[in-house]
């Protein structure tokens, strides 16, 4: 089972949650107060990937053995599932705005 797809998606789905919820509070940060905090919100955004990181390294940590012995290091498995989250995030930004 080597398909990164299949392996991110698992990696990726205890989380997905988490970072959904991140991404929705910093939409409607932008919603309050405009385009103007968006850096503000993007610091706002890698707190809440700190907290996810946080949560998955205690809640699974047991976990991780199986993507080491799948050959991805678990730093990899990190930065494909936020890449990802940041293109969602990046991309529901961009509706919002072409919607107001």
């Amino acid at each position: 089972m080597s398909d990164i797809r299949k392996l991110v998606w698992y990696f990726y789905k205890p989380i997905l949650l988490w970072n959904l919820a991140f991404s929705f509070v910093c939409l409607w940060f932008i919603y309050l107060y405009g385009v103007k905090i968006a850096g503000l919100i993007l610091f706002f955004k890698l707190i809440g990937y700190a907290a996810t990181t946080y949560l998955q390294s205690y809640t699974a940590k047991n976990v991780y053995m199986y993507y080491r012995n799948a050959g991805y290091s678990i730093r990899r498995m990190y930065a494909y599932t936020y890449g990802i989250d940041l293109t969602l995030y990046f991309a529901m930004l961009t509706i919002y705005l072409l919607i107001k």
